[in-house]
């Protein structure tokens, strides 16, 4: 399985939670990647430098790195309904923090600097608080904040010792640098939460929509059938009580059961009917709307009034197919319904009505994947209407079903449909 085939199977939310994700990763993992090299070359390259303290600075520096990332992602988990991070986890990452920077410093041979101490604290105590702001509250952030700034002046005051402007200068830059990269970390973290929450609600409408028509459908099968299905049982008592006594009327109540039970299975037929029929108008505003929420760019060109009702149910059919489709199987971002009459037809020929649905960002044909038998449905419905069904695959990545079925039963004015190109 390729790349792009595997992205395109994500759905949306996958997508940006993958996005947003690896962006936090990279970003705690910049800094210690690019710093942590040139701190060995400098390291290296002096005289009086010593490999042991070299080497547990890398040590010291690596697992820091890599316990504040299991951190931050333990963090996100948690942000999404999972369970808190292992406080042994926060405990390393917090002891891993402190003893970085005093390792740093006494390691590198290079004479200590205000700049250089508050360097180095910025990076690690920048690191564990961004990577802890999936679980802290807004006073926690505001404290390690504070907490790192007063780091900051204190270890630059032991180490070095400088004027008081000059130290207040590095703390107020440690809150600023770390303010910024956790506002940007807030910021993403909210993006994460905001997609799933929207998909969850998407799923709960969804359902809520499905059972809202079960509702329906109940309530006009209670409709229909519990008057009927009353008569019946009173009309057969009475037939029963009639036929104990003799009485030659039990035939003609029992007549008016039947009546009445074939009645009920009509009225039944009559539901079951209008509650499987697709109204085309229905469709395209269906269509136009779950397209345009799926962030689709859509567009309809020609209406229905110059389809027939056989037709129009049958393109009502193959459009909700096709939406279907474009939203679960490509990653489209623009999608055309075309309704119309053929304008090539011959003079004197039966008219033909065209649904065609096109649309850009279709995956590449999967030799090993079986298709699917919506299509196949489609094609016997219109076929049994002498119509025709093709769908496929054009270049650039679009993908094409048209629909063309006799406009035999047309009484309006056709507007004509351009030619595919």
């Amino acid at each position: 399985m390729t790349v792009s085939r595997w992205w395109n199977q994500r759905s949306s939310p996958q997508r940006l939670d993958m996005y947003v994700r690896w962006t936090l990763y990279v970003s705690s993992a910049t800094v210690p990647i690019l710093l942590l090299p040139g701190a060995l070359l400098v390291a290296m390259s002096m005289p009086d430098g010593n490999p042991a303290a070299v080497a547990a600075l890398v040590l010291v520096a690596l697992a820091q790195f890599v316990a504040c990332l299991a951190l931050l992602r333990a963090g996100l988990s948690t942000l999404l309904g999972g369970p808190p991070p292992d406080q042994r986890l926060v405990a390393a990452a917090v002891v891993l923090t402190a003893t970085a920077v005093p390792i740093a410093t006494w390691t590198i041979p290079i004479p200590p600097t205000v700049s250089g101490i508050s360097f180095l604290v910025l990076i690690a105590g920048g690191n564990l608080t961004t990577a802890l702001t999936p679980v802290l509250s807004r006073r926690g952030v505001y404290a390690g904040i504070g907490l790192g700034a007063v780091a900051t002046i204190a270890w630059c005051a032991i180490i070095v010792g400088d004027d008081w402007p000059s130290l207040l200068t590095q703390g107020v830059l440690y809150t600023l640098l770390v303010g910024l990269a956790v506002v940007f970390y807030r910021v993403s973290e909210w993006m994460l939460v905001l997609v799933w929450e929207l998909d969850a609600a998407r799923t709960v409408q969804a359902r809520l929509a499905v059972a809202e028509e079960r509702l329906r459908f109940a309530r006009d099968f209670h409709d229909v059938l519990g008057r009927n299905l009353t008569l019946i049982a009173v009309t057969s008592d009475l037939a029963a009580g009639l036929a104990r006594r003799g009485d030659p009327e039990a035939v003609d109540k029992m007549l008016q059961v039947r009546s009445l039970a074939h009645e009920s299975a009509r009225e039944v037929r009559e539901v079951v009917t209008g509650y499987r029929a697709a109204d085309l108008d229905t469709e395209l505003a269906g269509a136009r709307s779950v397209l345009r929420a799926a962030g689709i760019t859509t567009r309809v060109i020609g209406d229905n009034t110059c389809v027939p009702g056989d037709a129009q149910t049958a393109f009502a059919w193959v459009l909700r197919e096709a939406t279907t489709n474009v939203i679960r199987h490509s990653n489209a971002t623009t999608c055309t319904i075309e309704l119309g009459i053929d304008p090539r037809a011959e003079a004197g020929s039966v008219d033909t009505a065209i649904l065609r649905i096109h649309n850009d960002g279709a995956p590449p044909p999967d030799p090993f994947h079986a298709p699917g038998h919506g299509l196949a449905g489609l094609r016997e419905r219109v076929m049994a209407l002498g119509g025709h069904l093709a769908a496929g695959p054009e270049p650039a990545g679009r993908f094409t079903v048209e629909a063309r079925l006799p406009a035999t039963n047309s009484t309006t004015p056709a507007a004509a449909l351009d030619p595919a190109p």
